[in-house]
């Protein structure tokens, strides 16, 4: 709190207690897994179920915030706070305080306080752990089986096509992708709810990201393993770059005495493949501008940082597109303007999606929650 009044001075601290309070309540409510967004009067009798009176008692103050924005309670407030909540909504809820559903964004506003994890290996690890999961439990995963059509003959019978034309039959069908990838798997057997899809996602947000080694003499003891600057607006193309840097003590994400970086900065889909498909030269040209102006970002916390890479590579939504399919490389989710407007998992009968795409979106935690809703529902069809 008092680092709260330090930099954004005493009524800021008005706007912290109404998220820290409605964050409380949400997870409270979220971690019961009510099936929302709702589709039938069983998703309804679910969230129902998930109040309690805590929830109830606060929810003349919840109702103002379930249509509202974000900037209503950054109202007469000062700009550097504006600016801070902004440049971690565009993270967490992809898009900005002026358009971000506040109810939501109490919640996704709450990573100071909730922390942030790190793993030995890197993010690759959740992969490891839910396979051995997986096989533990009796199942199988199949590696390097790229699929390229599914067809549903009937509510019941679906048949999975790869690359390496095999074939294999399901009776539930869960797909970790983008709805515009299982768009063109289903092809002409496109359910409704893909149906209205825009051909491109021009809405939605893409990354320029860049990996860096780094001699990690250039480090400071205690130096933070997270940073967020802000240069300029509008947010994103490089005017808001986030930073992760691998901890001290995970060897194995680097050679002895470097350190791994990401960093990572939002870009519009839509110019990169504009100039990809019709200009070469110009998309590399605005690859290494885009380059120089994220570093620039990196030395306003690590001075000197040039001198010490020794490894750099550089990835925009081409490149998201080419390393995990993604269709256009839009990676993110959708923008959190609207608790009404999400992404339903039900596709169609005993089709479902998971992954960002599906509400609450993106984050290890909000994926986990979505996936987490939809096994239970389809458990609850099996019994």
């Amino acid at each position: 709190w008092d680092d709260y009044r330090d930099a954004f001075g005493e009524r800021s601290v008005d706007f912290f207690r109404w998220q820290e309070k409605t964050a409380d309540l949400l997870w409270r409510f979220a971690l019961r897994m009510p099936a929302w967004p709702t589709k039938s009067t069983r998703d309804l009798g679910s969230v129902l179920r998930s109040l309690d009176g805590r929830i109830i008692a606060a929810s003349p103050r919840l109702g103002i915030d379930v249509f509202g924005t974000v900037s209503t309670r950054l109202r007469n407030l000062p700009e550097n706070l504006r600016m801070f909540v902004d440049g971690q909504l565009l993270i967490s809820a992809q898009t900005t305080s002026e358009y971000a559903n506040a109810l939501y964004s109490a919640s996704a506003l709450d990573l100071p306080r909730r922390g942030v994890v790190h793993l030995e290996k890197g993010i690759g690890t959740l992969a490891d752990i839910l396979v051995k999961a997986i096989k533990s439990n009796g199942g199988r995963v199949i590696f390097r089986q790229e699929v390229t059509r599914i067809t549903q003959n009937n509510q019941s019978n679906f048949v999975i096509e790869t690359r390496k034309n095999e074939r294999f039959e399901a009776d539930v069908v869960i797909a970790n992708l983008t709805p515009w990838n299982l768009a063109e798997l289903m092809q002409d057997n496109l359910p409704k709810s893909l149906k209205n899809l825009p051909a491109f996602p021009e809405k939605n947000w893409g990354a320029f990201i860049l990996y860096l080694g780094i001699d990690s003499a250039i480090f400071l003891k205690d130096f933070p393993l997270h940073h967020q600057v802000i240069q300029s607006l509008p947010l994103g193309e490089g005017n808001s770059v986030f930073i992760s840097i691998s901890p001290e003590w995970d060897t194995t994400r680097a050679p002895e005495g470097q350190r791994a970086l990401t960093i990572s900065t939002h870009t519009k889909l839509g110019d990169w493949w504009d100039l990809f498909e019709s200009d070469k030269l110009k998309y590399q040209e605005k690859k290494e501008l885009m380059t120089e102006k994220v570093l620039e970002s990196v030395e306003k916390v690590l001075p000197g940082v040039r001198n010490a890479v020794r490894l750099l590579l550089p990835g925009t939504p081409i490149t998201f597109k080419r390393y995990t399919g993604r269709v256009h490389g839009w990676v993110g989710g959708f923008p959190q303007t609207s608790l009404f407007e999400t992404f339903h998992p039900k596709i169609s009968d005993n089709l479902w999606l998971v992954g960002d795409s599906i509400f609450p979106g993106q984050s290890t935690a909000a994926v986990a929650l979505g996936g987490i809703r939809v096994a239970k529902e389809i458990l609850r069809n099996f019994h």
